[in-house]
């Protein structure tokens, strides 16, 4: 494969970089592009480019990394031009019947984790910081039957809600996903922390106001938590 070659291929990723910069692309567009720049020599190696620029060969068991790559590299401005690139020819292009190996294309920084996908799949993993806030709130309650209370000072409302609420958002996810996604770009708008600091000052906010208006049983406890969930949910959706 001439150095002529590898340059186009490398100018196509030097523009699948620019174009995530300036917002055209997302990180997981990216990686699906990415994902596209294989191809096979003359000799029939497989050849593919990392998220970091770097030129990889298959040696029949794994990706290797080629240092230096083998073409010089592409200056950033010609990468910016917003012509597309010359396509490589037909014959560099893997035969459609053919499985690209199996070795996975290491991830870039926009991809999710391992534990934030396991999390998001595994609704008890999910759902076990409100389970166990919900379970000791509800011990805690019924330590009063044993003190001056009665059976009156048990709280079954606000763990229900806390476990409740969470599992049933899951559970919704996709139609509550379509319904808020008029949301998003209002949402998004607001760095991640802001949205992370409302969403643990709203229950201050409810508990302090709602204790204002009843001052017995646990009704502004139960809307309280309601409520605070429910904003949680929305502001940290996206």
């Amino acid at each position: 494969m001439t150095n002529e070659l590898f340059s186009q291929y490398q100018q196509r990723y030097q523009q699948l970089c620019a174009m995530r910069n300036a917002g055209q692309l997302t990180p997981q567009q990216f990686t699906a592009e990415l994902q596209k720049l294989r191809w096979q020599d003359s000799r029939k190696v497989w050849w593919m480019i990392n998220p970091e620029g770097v030129f990889m060969r298959f040696d029949g068991r794994r990706w290797v990394p080629v240092q230096p790559s083998p073409a010089p590299s592409i200056p950033p401005q010609a990468a910016a031009q917003a012509v597309p690139p010359a396509q490589p020819s037909a014959q560099s292009q893997p035969p459609q019947a053919f499985t690209p190996p199996t070795q996975p294309l290491p991830k870039s920084q926009g991809t999710k984790s391992g534990l934030t996908t396991m999390l998001s799949a595994t609704p008890l993993l999910a759902i076990l910081p409100s389970l166990l806030c919900g379970a000791l709130w509800f011990l805690y309650t019924l330590i009063g039957v044993f003190k001056y209370e009665g059976i009156r000072g048990i709280d079954c409302v606000t763990p229900l809600i806390m476990v409740g609420l969470p599992l049933l958002f899951w559970v919704l996810k996709k139609p509550l996903d379509k319904l808020l996604l008029p949301l998003k770009p209002i949402l998004q708008a607001f760095p991640k922390p802001l949205r992370y600091g409302i969403a643990i000052a709203v229950p201050v906010f409810l508990a302090c106001s709602c204790s204002m208006v009843s001052t017995g049983g646990y009704l502004a406890l139960n809307v309280a938590t309601f409520m605070s969930i429910v904003v949680a949910a929305v502001l940290l959706r996206f």
